[in-house]
C-alpha cells in the first residue's frame, strides 16, 4: 500500500530536463515526452543532442579515460555498488516513471528496477575479480609474467525502449566496470528514465566527463555516435536491421576496427507438456507474447503443446478449435496465440 501511494504521488510530477542538467550543455531541440497510454499527458521534456554536442562529449570522455581506468576495479566496484543502493532508494520514483513514460505495469516496473540493481552489483563483482590486480602467469624460464586488464576507450551505448532502465543500466555498468567512459544514447521514446539513472550514477561518483547522456532520435544521433572517430566500441540492443546499419557504419570508418556488441531479436518458443497447469500456461503465454506489445527479444513467438492436451488448452481457454490441418498438429502457432 505504501509503495502504491508513493508511486501515485510521483505520477503527478513532470520531469523537465533543462539545458545544463545533463553532463554537458546540449544545444538541440526540446523534445516533449508523452505517456504512451495517453498522448495528451506530457511526462516531461528533454534537450536532444547535436553533432557538436556529440563531438564535445567524445572529447571530454577521451581525456577522462586514463584517470577512470587507473581508478581500478575496486574503486569502480564501490561506485557501482553505490549506484545499486541509490536505485533501490529511488525505487518508487523509478517505477512511476517506468509506468508513465514506458507504459510498464507496476510488477513489470518493480522487476525492472531490481534487474538494474542486479546488473550494477554483478558488474561490480566482475570489476573486482578481473580489474583489481594483475594475474600471475607461468614463467617457463624463470621470468615473471603478469596479465592485467584495462579499459579500451570510450564506448557508445545504445539502448531500447522496452527495458529503458534495466538494459540501459546494464550496458553502462558493464562498460564503466571495465574502465571505459560512456556516451549513452537511450531510445528516443524513453530518455527521461535514462536521465534519472544517469543522475544517480553521477551522484554515486561516476564523473560527469566519464558518463554522458546524449538523447535524441536514433536515426539522427545514432550515426553521429557511430561515426565519431574517438570511440573505441559500441554496445547495442535493438533490432537486427539497426544492428546491421551500425555494423556497416563501423566497417566504413577509417582507422582501426572497433568492436560491436549487439543483442538483437530472438525466435523464442514455449513447450508445454501434460503435467502443466493449464491456467498458468494461459497466463504465461499472454505475458510472454504481449508484454511490451510483444516487442522483446524474449517474447514468445511459437507455442508447442503436447498433442494429448492441445485441444483442451485451445478450446477451454480460447474457445477456438485446434487446427489439425495446419501442418503443426502438436502446436499452436502465433495466429492462435493472437486469437487468445
Amino acid at each position: 500500500m505504501r509503495l502504491k501511494q508513493e508511486i501515485a504521488g510521483y505520477q503527478a510530477d513532470q520531469i523537465g530536463v533543462e539545458p545544463g542538467e545533463n553532463s554537458q550543455d546540449l544545444s538541440g531541440t526540446l523534445a516533449v515526452i508523452r505517456n504512451p497510454a495517453d498522448n495528451d499527458c506530457v511526462v516531461g521534456k528533454i534537450m536532444t543532442a547535436t553533432a557538436d554536442d556529440v563531438h564535445h562529449a567524445a572529447e571530454q570522455a577521451h581525456r577522462a579515460r586514463q584517470e577512470w581506468d587507473e581508478l581500478g576495479g575496486e574503486g569502480r566496484a564501490k561506485i557501482l555498488e553505490r549506484v545499486a543502493d541509490l536505485l533501490e532508494g529511488n525505487q518508487s520514483r523509478l517505477m512511476a516513471l517506468l509506468s508513465s513514460e514506458a507504459g510498464k505495469s507496476l510488477p513489470d516496473g518493480l522487476a525492472e528496477v531490481r534487474e538494474a540493481v542486479d546488473f550494477c552489483r554483478y558488474y561490480a563483482g566482475q570489476a573486482r575479480d578481473y580489474f583489481s590486480a594483475a594475474t600471475a602467469l607461468p614463467g617457463p624460464t624463470g621470468e615473471n609474467n603478469e596479465l592485467s586488464l584495462h579499459g579500451r576507450g570510450t564506448f557508445v551505448c545504445i539502448s531500447p525502449w522496452n527495458f529503458p532502465l534495466a538494459i540501459f543500466t546494464g550496458q553502462v555498468a558493464a562498460v564503466l566496470a571495465a574502465g571505459n567512459p560512456v556516451l549513452a544514447k537511450p531510445a528516443e521514446q524513453t530518455p527521461l528514465i535514462a536521465f534519472e539513472a544517469v543522475k544517480l550514477m553521477h551522484q554515486a561518483g561516476v564523473p560527469a566527463e566519464v558518463l554522458h547522456l546524449l538523447p535524441g532520435d536514433g536515426a539522427v544521433v545514432g550515426p553521429m555516435l557511430t561515426t565519431q572517430p574517438l570511440i573505441s566500441g559500441v554496445v547495442f540492443t535493438g533490432s537486427t536491421a539497426t544492428a546491421k546499419i551500425i555494423h556497416r557504419a563501423l566497417a566504413n570508418r577509417p582507422g582501426p576496427i572497433v568492436p560491436l556488441i549487439a543483442e538483437t531479436g530472438g525466435q523464442n518458443v514455449m513447450f508445454v507438456d501434460s503435467t502443466a497447469l493449464l491456467e498458468q500456461v494461459t497466463d504465461d503465454v499472454i505475458r510472454s507474447a504481449f508484454i511490451s506489445a510483444g516487442q522483446r527479444c524474449s517474447a514468445l513467438r511459437v507455442l508447442y503443446l503436447q498433442e494429448e492436451i492441445a485441444d483442451r488448452v485451445c478450446q477451454a481457454h480460447a474457445q477456438i478449435p485446434f487446427d489439425h490441418e495446419s501442418g503443426l498438429s502438436t502446436c499452436c502457432n502465433r495466429k492462435l496465440i493472437t486469437e487468445l
